[in-house]
């Protein structure tokens, strides 16, 4: 998939994410900051102590993004007030979604549609 810079706003992601770890957690909410999508994105690692510190984001370009997790432009358009869980297999293969919102396993069809579930 292509990231076309002009289709897609920046996400805020934590510096984890850059260092490969895989996306643990990921939440679409409305910004005051037209430049960004809204998307801050957690990896698996990240624990409270963690996410505290500001310094340990940072703001990417979509075509970072298509490099790291390209799901997450998959998901790009979903509601704000979004809010999954990544879920991985034992080998640590990505195996869906679960939505906070309505607490059920959900599919990326599920996630563009949340008003429906």
């Amino acid at each position: 998939m292509c990231a076309d810079e002009k289709m897609y706003k920046d996400f805020v992601v934590s510096k984890n994410i850059l260092k490969g770890k895989p996306v643990g957690y990921s939440l679409r909410e409305k910004t005051a900051d037209d430049t960004l999508s809204g998307w801050n994105v957690l990896s698996i690692e990240d624990d409270e102590t963690y996410v505290s510190n500001p310094d340990n984001f940072t703001i990417v370009k979509a075509s970072e993004i298509a490099k790291l997790q390209p799901l997450l432009l998959e998901i790009y358009d979903s509601m704000y007030g979004t809010e999954l869980n990544w879920l991985y297999d034992e080998d640590g293969m990505f195996k869906g979604f679960f939505d906070l919102g309505s607490n059920q396993e959900v599919s990326i069809a599920q996630v563009l549609t949340k008003g429906m579930l």
